[in-house]
């Protein structure tokens, strides 16, 4: 009886491959996204300061921190990417698991010193410690949170959705910031946060679900293992349906604060394109939607700027 083939990688390239698992598109949407945070709600009259020292350490803190995040659960799971995604499973075929810690520890060591470089210039020990809690969570999420029911998917949840405040970071450890985070700007940015947050927690459940045959296998206990495929269906039916409601608010607080009209619909038209790919069944255009919706609050902010 003849040997199955090995899936072919999408890359034969090492260096390549190394660029692959940080997933240079979502590094880069988490830097475009505080740089439209800081341009379109902080710097005054809507102007990047380029010289604001504090905000681009904290925007490479957060890249070198997702990139880390990204390597270390791709050392984590390589039995089950190697059932889910063979094609796309490189560390251990094209790239040793070894050399995958390695780079791992260099990222995140970067992100670690970068944000005591930070502590030292802000005479605060707070960037140090976040950055320190952060890195924890994200080496744990694969082989603890992640297999563990509802855990992973709070823990990524609450990471996306903290990045917005590392925008203004500077703010928050001002004593008098208060009337920033009373204003229109202030409200927008926890509004930002918190929908980041809220869709996030929604992407997750539907990678759980996408995945489920190879977390069963490997012992993982997500939602849609334990669950099963129909109840989380129904879940992500409920969810979706309700997140119109806050999303619909939000369009409405923008369009009053920021008297703007059309712009509210690159957020709204992703989330509907999500709603439809729910209704036909098609797990991978779901995920891909919600990103879309994510991004479309960055163009949102982005054309705040303007």
């Amino acid at each position: 009886m003849a040997k199955s083939a090995t899936p072919k990688s999408v890359s034969s390239t090492p260096l390549w491959a190394f660029i692959r698992i940080t997933r240079p598109w979502n590094v880069l949407i988490i830097g475009g996204s505080m740089w439209a945070i800081r341009c379109a709600l902080v710097a005054p009259n809507h102007v990047p300061a380029l010289s604001d020292f504090s905000f681009w350490i904290t925007m490479c803190i957060m890249m070198l921190l997702a990139a880390g995040g990204n390597v270390i659960n791709d050392y984590f799971d390589v039995q089950e990417d190697a059932i889910n995604k063979p094609k796309k499973a490189l560390v251990g075929r094209v790239i040793s698991r070894r050399k995958t810690l390695f780079f791992h520890h260099f990222l995140t060591g970067m992100a670690v010193v970068m944000s005591a470089v930070m502590s030292w210039d802000e005479r605060s020990v707070w960037p140090f410690v976040w950055t320190v809690v952060m890195a924890t969570l994200l080496w744990g999420y694969s082989p603890w949170f992640k297999r563990r029911f509802l855990r992973g998917n709070v823990v990524i949840a609450l990471l996306v959705g903290q990045l917005p405040f590392w925008a203004v970071i500077g703010e928050i450890m001002d004593a008098h910031s208060h009337p920033f985070f009373s204003s229109n700007d202030g409200i927008t940015l926890m509004i930002y946060a918190a929908l980041s947050a809220a869709l996030t927690f929604l992407r997750e459940v539907t990678k759980d679900l996408q995945d489920r045959e190879g977390d069963a296998l490997t012992g993982f206990d997500t939602l849609a293992v334990r669950w099963g495929a129909q109840r989380t269906w129904r879940l992500l039916d409920w969810t979706h349906g309700l997140f119109w409601i806050p999303l619909i608010a939000t369009s409405f607080f923008a369009s009053y604060a920021f008297e703007v009209r059309w712009i509210v619909l690159c957020f709204l038209l992703p989330f509907a394109g999500t709603h439809i790919q729910l209704l036909r069944r098609r797990l991978i255009s779901i995920s891909a939607w919600q990103k879309l919706t994510l991004s479309g609050g960055i163009v949102f902010l982005l054309d705040l700027c303007l």
